[in-house]
């Protein structure tokens, strides 16, 4: 996500270089949500202040693929699995093997399987560094190159009492209703170049939208948003 808002904003840039002094507005699915880095990237005034949270979330997500033998796990009477190969080399060290390490007593077995968790978690260790790096190359980008934009749904929270949450201030409590309920729908200009916000469209109150979107009101799973503005020479 963090790659596609910097695609966006380089895309915007080049526009109001082809187009000094006009106002760019960009609206869509931005895919985060207000408490999220990237929302704060795009909006608050430099140099922006992550949390320890917001950082966390910027790193990428790895999922192993678990390799098991047929035969692996067989269910018991009471629907616990329970290891019946003892040989498999995937999975974690056995408490027994744990035990030994260091050893005499511990086996080539348990030798060639802690040497392989050794070097995978160095492995992670050396990744997880370079995924550091990476965000922290991209938060600076943000935080250097891009001006920040504006939301014109940034205070709809406090027209719209029903729209409010504790999550994060300002913008509504969603503009996605599925299972799934947040706020990803945006519109966003930059201010301070003769573009103001004159009104924008009401959200639906929930009672239409339960138990959920798409319905026979609304063809999305998401709610429309809607600006209009007045434009004068800065």
């Amino acid at each position: 996500r963090l790659q596609q808002q910097i695609a966006l904003l380089t895309a915007i840039r080049s526009l109001q270089q082809k187009y000094p002094g006009y106002p760019v507005v960009s609206c869509g699915d931005y895919n985060t949500t207000p408490d999220d880095a990237g929302y704060d990237l795009l909006t608050k005034p430099r140099p922006v202040s992550l949390n320890e949270w917001q950082l966390d979330n910027l790193l990428p997500v790895y999922f192993a693929k678990e390799k098991r033998d047929e035969g692996d796990k067989q269910e018991t009477s009471t629907g616990q699995a329970t290891a019946q190969n003892s040989n498999n080399n995937n999975g974690p060290l056995s408490y027994a093997s744990i035990a030994t390490v260091g050893t005499d007593a511990e086996s080539e077995e348990s030798r060639a399987k802690r040497r392989r968790l050794e070097e995978e978690e160095l492995l992670a260790e050396k990744q997880l560094e370079k995924d550091i790096k990476r965000v922290q190359t991209m938060v600076s980008t943000f935080q250097n190159d891009f001006a920040p934009m504006r939301s014109c749904y940034g205070t709809y929270a406090d027209l719209d009492p029903s729209y409010r949450t504790d999550k994060w201030a300002g913008e509504p409590i969603y503009t996605n209703y599925t299972a799934w309920k947040g706020t990803l729908d945006y519109i966003f200009y930059t201010p301070g170049l003769g573009l103001d916000v004159r009104e924008i469209m009401s959200l639906p109150a929930e009672r239409l939208m339960k138990p959920g979107l798409p319905n026979e009101t609304f063809p999305s799973d998401h709610v429309s948003v809607l600006a209009r503005f007045d434009f004068h020479k800065p």
